[in-house]
């Protein structure tokens, strides 16, 4: 591999660093892939982000376009520091690295016209979308304290990201809680129409129809995004599942990349079976799995590993790391929160007293409310 920069379609690509350097075989086969679907199922702290980007590289110093390019992330942020790494070795001003809704709106800001709107469209966000349902709920004459405005918009983007218009809600959904949120979402569609705007989940269903009504459309993404590369598949939604089916249809470059051990949206819309069926969407897939681990300890991983096997729907995978033993984990029952609490704040101040500092102690919890009695706990201790 040469050691100079190199020119593909006028785009100036750095190929100073070794693409295969210090990557395992694993990452390397995944890398090195060129056509044709990939499943990577990628572990955690398996080295994944440098394997999306890297195989971006090794694509276009084998003479692929960027521009024909779709990587797809589903944070911001995660977006971000793909275009950061990508940098090291790339110009890549104008290849489309997004989020899924990021994707959309920019393809709507170019093609809405064909579905009556301007492309001037404003996009909703949530406290938009609250106050047009509070308004839409006063013409109902519904009470807000009998329904909450919050759980309204939750079953009407439940809805839209399964693809669900108003007339089909109406005939899918049946009892009464959802025939008051058909009114709800009727009414508020209409004002979303007659506002020139959409809500972050139209931005998804709008472009399925658009796809799935307007072929020479579809055509011109499909011919342009040529290799797709999507990051966390195994928390892709109906809508977002769709969009890429679509669009991967007609020359199935798709790489996918995920692990269903760590599928945590499914109370959002995310649909595990997305990446367990993505070698029966795409039967010529060639899969390759990421097992080593570069993050945890040798026990932390064992003892990660023996919960998630009791997993049902999984691929199975075996996760190992060169990294050292580390400290056991220790598992405690509580009768209640407080007793947790109280564990908990006691650990800590053992910990501090033993020659550690706060901030080397993070507590996770699953919601906020639970944060409740943690900081309570924390305050009566003087913990910062």
């Amino acid at each position: 591999m040469s050691a100079y920069p190199c020119r593909y379609h006028g785009r100036k690509y750095n190929q100073s660093m070794n693409i295969l350097d210090n990557v395992t075989e694993s990452q390397k086969e995944a890398i090195t892939h060129i056509d044709g679907p990939l499943l990577v199922i990628a572990g955690a702290g398996s080295g994944k982000t440098r394997v999306i980007t890297r195989r971006i590289g090794h694509l276009i110093e084998k003479g692929i376009d960027p521009l024909n390019i779709l990587a797809i992330t589903f944070t911001n942020k995660a977006a971000n520091e793909m275009k950061e790494r990508l940098d090291e070795f790339l110009d890549q001003k104008g290849m489309w690295i997004s989020t899924f809704h990021a994707m959309c709106a920019r393809i709507l800001r170019n093609e809405v016209e064909l579905l009556g709107y301007s492309k001037h469209f404003s996009i909703y966000d949530t406290g938009d979308q609250i106050t047009c349902i509070k308004s839409v709920m006063n013409e109902l004459n519904l009470d807000t304290t009998n329904w909450r405005p919050s759980s309204i918009a939750a079953s009407i983007s439940n809805a839209k990201n399964e693809l669900l218009s108003v007339d089909k809600f109406s005939e899918y959904k049946s009892g009464y809680y959802n025939k008051i949120v058909a009114s709800i979402y009727a009414k508020y569609q209409k004002s979303l129409e007659a506002n020139n705007a959409l809500d972050f989940d139209d931005l998804l269903s709008m472009v399925v129809h658009l796809f799935e009504n307007y072929p020479e459309v579809l055509e011109k993404y499909q011919n342009k995004f040529k290799y797709i590369l999507i990051d966390e598949y195994q928390d892709t939604n109906h809508a977002q599942y769709t969009i890429i089916r679509l669009l991967s249809e007609r020359y199935k470059n798709i790489c996918a990349t995920g692990d269903p051990d760590q599928s945590i949206y499914g109370w959002r819309g995310a649909n595990i079976q997305n990446i367990l069926n993505f070698e029966e969407d795409y039967p010529d897939a060639k899969t390759v799995r990421l097992e080593q681990n570069y993050r945890s300890t040798k026990i932390i991983l064992n003892v990660a590993s023996e919960v998630i096997k009791n997993n049902r729907s999984r691929k199975p995978k075996s996760l190992w790391t060169q990294n050292n033993e580390g400290n056991k984990v220790r598992m405690i029952h509580c009768e209640d929160e407080n007793i947790e609490a109280m564990e908990i704040v006691s650990y800590i101040t053992e910990f501090v007293n033993n020659g550690n500092k706060h901030s080397d102690i993070a507590i996770f919890y699953r919601t906020n409310a639970q944060s409740r009695v943690f900081e309570s706990y924390l305050r009566k201790e003087g913990i910062p």
